[in-house]
């Protein structure tokens, strides 16, 4: 079989400046927006024509940020604790032989300006990710009733809100540099640390935990009774 050549038709912009962080599913947490930007080759708006009759698509994107698939055929998947084994095939991990992924969200606006860009929520890619392929999700035949995951059957669980806490200092801190954006800031990093980021097979209570999202570093320890607790909030640079 002959190889194919991909070229992205956009770039997506997400909040998320590195992996650690990123949520594993797309659509796990709805406060993570980002644009689809099209490249100029595809920035007009005859690429999207109808596409605003659809509430969700499909982005086919590349882990641009991975290492080279090294052969290995079997992963483990945090949903099996860390330490179960499947078939690469048999899994949504970002380490596969062609390094594509594949996210569902949610399509909340069509901008013509300044570029043609999609404004889409429930991210999970990194910031710069190349995008292949925009598709319309069709509920019809791509949410079949009967459908089966054993397990991966449904969402993993997550923290009650009030299980995460951010200082109030802190808190004000990010609201500083902007009030509107503030409260978007730390609603999207109280819904983010309603999840597990760190690898299922590692348990080390009181650890310091970073991420840097939405140009905050963010940084966060476990304490008693699965709670998490913000201990600081630092703009980065630039």
């Amino acid at each position: 079989m002959r190889s194919f050549e991909l070229r992205p038709v956009a770039v997506l912009r997400t909040p998320f400046a590195e992996k650690f962080g990123v949520p594993r599913q797309s659509g796990l947490v709805a406060e993570a927006e980002g644009r689809v930007v099209f490249t100029p080759e595809f920035a007009r708006e005859e690429f999207v024509r109808g596409l605003a009759a659809f509430s969700h698509v499909w982005l086919i994107t590349g882990f641009h940020r991975n290492a080279a698939w090294a052969g290995t055929a079997t992963v483990r998947p945090p949903r099996l604790g860390g330490n179960e084994r499947v078939g690469v095939f048999a899994s949504r991990s970002p380490n596969r032989p062609n390094g594509l992924g594949l996210s569902l969200v949610r399509l909340l606006e069509i901008e013509s300006a300044p570029a043609l860009a999609l404004r889409v929520a429930g991210v999970d890619a990194v910031d710069g990710t190349p995008v292949f392929d925009v598709k319309p999700y069709l509920p019809w035949c791509e949410a079949p009733s009967g459908a089966s995951a054993d397990w991966a059957q449904a969402a993993p669980a997550a923290r009650p809100a009030e299980a995460v806490s951010v200082p109030p200092e802190l808190a004000a801190g990010v609201l500083a540099a902007g009030p509107e954006e503030g409260l978007r800031t730390l609603a999207l990093i109280r819904e983010l640390l309603r999840h597990d980021h760190q690898p299922a097979y590692q348990d080390e209570p009181g650890r310091i935990y970073g991420m840097s999202v939405a140009g905050w570093n963010v940084r966060w320890r476990a304490v008693a009774g699965d709670r998490i607790e913000v201990c600081a909030l630092e703009r980065l640079a630039g």
